[in-house]
């Protein structure tokens, strides 16, 4: 049986790799002028606007294919970890623009 500190210093770990992910990712899919420039690319073709609602829409949307995924298979399936640590950046991003929503009223 783990301990709650070993547990706890998993934790941190992962926290940690998922901050590094998150670094990793962001330099793929931002530009020079736009840190969100994947969502607002996705939200210009599916929904024809490029607001923070739509960009919000949009991430829903790429998370649900790994939600998708980690239903379909069992936690040592295939590729699941790597969805499940998508799932979090995801939802880490979607904190940051709530907030940036919150922000203009």
């Amino acid at each position: 049986m783990i301990t709650p500190e070993q547990f706890n210093a998993l934790i941190q770990d992962e926290l940690q790799h998922i901050g590094n992910l998150f670094q990793t990712k962001n330099e793929q899919y931002k530009t020079t002028s736009d840190p969100l420039a994947n969502f607002t690319a996705g939200a210009m073709l599916r929904y024809k606007k490029g607001d923070m609602p739509a960009l919000y829409e949009t991430l829903k949307d790429y998370v649900g294919k790994h939600i998708a995924h980690v239903y379909n298979n069992d936690l040592n399936g295939n590729k699941v970890s790597e969805s499940l640590q998508d799932i979090v950046v995801y939802f880490v991003i979607a904190r940051v623009m709530a907030k940036l929503e919150n922000q203009g009223e």
